[in-house]
């Protein structure tokens, strides 16, 4: 058995070794790995690839047909689940699967689950795709990981001496990207920055999609198979368009399909011809065994002629019925080994060595593994690339046939995709005149009393969510032309408007936990006021923390904290204390007259927190 050999890969321009601290926080981690391990590969496998680099010439090749066929049977055996060939897609890696299938079997905005402890890409997979990431932690339970089914998700952060963070999740440490992709679907945070977000018109598709949720799942599953079978075959017609074949070109195509039909791939088999190659070539090796044999067993000396000599020694004894028994048996002994001999002789004279057939079968061989080289490591490979040859070949016979089947195919894949992209419009269309009625409700009672507000449509090409460029347009007083949001609204507008839509989006979001950090800025007064109403409004179904500076904000809270920084040359201490009612008032009253408080100030910080009950 070959010695597995441990292979340490510091500065080796690794990942897991070089690049802790970036990837984990910390350094001194122990590298485990699923896919990249360090365990020095089997030497048949460096043999194999020695092999291959000889070779020279590194090209693409096909799929081998036993490669969907190792995994449909396994299905059918471990599963009971018949898989068809077609449903079936190559993919470079566990990582780009994982992918895919996210787009294909969700949208964007769908939550997905993913049990952890897990491959780490397989949550960047979700978040990358817009997708949210819903994580629960398998149980483990004498050795077998199952489903918690009462999960429930303990969040931890502390700091060594050395000022390094410690992120656990459920008691297990993680990484800050993590914690990131778990915690952004869990809490909300909106932010004065957020806001700068309905500048880019391209998030404004995305808010309105949010909003009208579920109805839009269904047809984005219909559209994104149509779209992508119509750039699929759009595709092929734009290239057989282009791509006229030359005479050379089709001489060479045909040169290939000569050089695959001088074998007959359905008579070929493959084992039966090794077998009868090492029959062949053992032949020699085969003669000289036998004929060492025969010089043991029917030499002068052989095992025949001395058990022969010694069966007439015992026959003078076979008058004593003492020892003819014996005698008969050594007798029958000694005709049956002849028998064996004469088996073994006559079937070595039956093979017969033919020289002809063994160059004619490693003739085989030197032109099915040439055709290996250049199509792919099986007979089923070969007969892939022979049937793309033929149609190649079949395309410049019949150009014209197959260009029009082609655009056929294109015209009623371009229908379909257009079929359902219009219904995505007309729905879009349809709820965003509620959108815009209710956007402009809340916008009129923050204040913003003259307020016209748009959702403007702009057909464009198919892409991924369908045919529809969608801006939000505004004007916030009267006889003012409707314009973009960047090119309209203040900083305290802003702030406004993104309440507003934020108001509405979480109606359909499952988001428990909202922050706004400092969200308010730029407004005052009745503004601000508003702004803390429709913060407590949002407080009824969501747990609400707001970091403010404005008194009449911080008035409408029910619980109050207070935080307090220190530092000195050595660190920096954070403090955080939760608020009587009296230190609420006191807290307030400084918000709304600077340090000095006077009562003046406690008694408007009073009449401030009783009209927000």
């Amino acid at each position: 058995m070959e010695e597995i050999k441990y292979v340490e890969r510091k500065n080796s321009n690794c990942n897991k070794w070089d690049e802790q601290t970036g990837m984990f926080g910390e350094e001194n981690l122990h590298a485990m790995w699923v896919a990249d391990m360090d365990f020095r590969v089997p030497q048949c496998v460096i043999a194999a690839l020695e092999n291959y680099v000889q070779f020279g010439v590194y090209g693409y090749y096909k799929i081998p047909q036993e490669y969907y066929t190792a995994f449909i049977n396994w299905e059918k055996v471990h599963h009971e689940l018949e898989v068809k060939k077609e449903w079936m897609r190559f993919s470079p890696g566990v990582v780009a699967g994982f992918h895919w299938l996210v787009q294909i079997l969700s949208n964007s905005g769908d939550a997905v689950i993913v049990n952890t402890p897990v491959y780490y890409p397989f949550l960047n997979a979700v978040k990358n795709n817009d997708r949210r990431l819903i994580c629960s932690d398998l149980i483990c339970e004498d050795g077998i990981y199952r489903i918690d089914y009462e999960d429930k998700l303990v969040v931890s952060k502390s700091f060594n001496r050395d000022n390094k963070s410690i992120i656990k999740i459920n008691y297990r440490n993680v990484s800050k990207m993590v914690l990131q992709s778990i915690m952004a679907d869990l809490i909300d945070i909106h932010s004065q920055f957020e806001t700068h977000s309905l500048f880019d018109a391209e998030n404004h598709l995305i808010i309105l999609d949010e909003f009208i949720n579920q109805p839009l799942k269904k047809l984005f599953q219909t559209y994104s198979l149509a779209y992508r079978t119509y750039r699929e075959i759009n595709r092929d017609y734009q290239k057989a368009l282009n791509e006229e074949l030359s005479d050379e070109q089709l001489e060479f195509y045909q040169a290939q399909l000569a050089e695959i039909n001088s074998l007959d791939l359905e008579e070929l088999d493959e084992d039966e011809l090794e077998r009868e190659k090492k029959l062949l070539q053992s032949y020699e090796k085969t003669n000289e065994q036998i004929s060492k044999y025969r010089q043991y067993m029917n030499g002068d000396r052989g095992a025949l002629a001395t058990l022969s000599n010694a069966l007439s020694e015992l026959e003078e004894l076979n008058d004593n019925p003492q020892y003819q028994n014996t005698y008969e048996r050594m007798y029958d002994l000694y005709y049956n080994l002849i028998d064996l001999d004469d088996e073994i002789i006559n079937e070595f004279n039956s093979t017969n060595f033919d020289e002809y057939r063994l160059n004619e079968i490693q003739e085989v061989f030197f032109k099915l593994n040439r055709l290996k080289r250049k199509y792919g490591q099986s007979i089923e490979a070969i007969k892939e690339a022979k049937e793309d040859l033929e149609m190649k070949v079949a395309a410049f016979n019949n150009r014209e046939a197959y260009l029009n089947d082609l655009k056929k195919q294109l015209d009623i894949a371009y229908q379909e995709t257009k079929s359902i992209a219009e219904q995505i419009t007309r729905l879009r269309q349809s709820k965003a005149k509620e959108f815009t009625e209710l956007v402009t409700k809340e916008l009129k009672s923050l204040y913003l009393d003259k307020v016209v507000f748009k959702v403007d449509f702009k057909l464009v090409d198919f892409q991924k969510n369908g045919q529809d460029n969608v801006e939000f347009l505004i004007s916030t007083n009267a006889g003012q032309t409707l314009k973009p949001l960047n090119k309209v609204a203040s900083g305290g507008e802003m702030s406004r408007i993104m309440l507003a839509i934020k108001i509405l989006s979480l109606s359909s979001s499952s988001v428990e936990t909202i922050i706004f950090d400092e969200a308010d800025t730029g407004v005052s007064g009745k503004v601000a006021e508003s702004i803390g109403a429709k913060m407590k409004y949002i407080s009824k179904q969501h747990q609400v923390l707001c970091i403010t500076h404005l008194a009449q904000v911080a008035a409408f809270a029910k619980n109050h904290y207070l935080i307090q920084k220190s530092s000195n040359d050595n660190y920096t201490n954070v403090k955080i204390k939760e608020l009587s009612y009296d230190q609420s008032i006191n807290e307030i009253a400084k918000l709304i007259s600077g340090k000095e408080v006077s009562q003046e100030s406690i008694n408007h910080a009073k009449k401030l927190k009783i009209s927000s009950e």
